[in-house]
């Protein structure tokens, strides 16, 4: 190729041409003036929560799912911070043990299986609730005690 040569496909800045470099430059600094000029309210905010969560001495686990809940709003993606959540719990908890995650994850079972009961308590005279609906929930809250059981035992042992 020609020194004239402005192939603007070679973001490197290593190009065949003096355009090459100019327009990798100008594409710098307009990304370098762009962070510049983004308002950095929102991330600062985050910097001094996490801050203030580590001088607390606020628990390693809850400093990472206020991080996650806090990527999914900045990310706009739905389920994010649940998923950590899930997958720390599935890990450091139930097959590392650590004391924590295991003692999160039963307190959210619990909250479920309390929820479901109070439906169906709630509806106990109520002709919306089928007997087969009926049948399900309460399958679904031994499917609950079950769980909750065999995790606190995991607790106890890991304890």
């Amino acid at each position: 190729m020609a020194d004239t040569d402005t192939d603007t496909t070679n973001n490197t800045g290593i190009g065949t041409g003096t355009g090459t470099v100019t327009n990798t430059k100008e594409a710098q600094d307009s990304s370098t003036q762009q962070l510049i000029e983004t308002p950095h309210g929102v991330q600062e905010s985050i910097k001094m929560d996490l801050l203030e969560m580590i001088q607390e001495g606020t628990d390693p686990f809850e400093i990472i799912y206020a991080v996650a809940r806090y990527l999914e709003t900045a990310s706009a993606e739905r389920g994010y911070a649940q998923h950590i959540i899930d997958n720390i719990r599935t890990i450091y908890g139930t097959a590392l043990g650590e004391q924590k995650p295991l003692a999160d994850e039963i307190a959210a079972l619990e909250s479920r299986r309390q929820r479901i009961q109070d439906y169906l308590d709630a509806t106990k005279k109520d002709d919306t609730v089928t007997e087969e609906e009926r049948a399900r929930l309460n399958f679904s809250i031994k499917a609950h005690e079950k769980k909750i059981e065999r995790l606190k035992g995991l607790l106890q042992c890991k304890a």
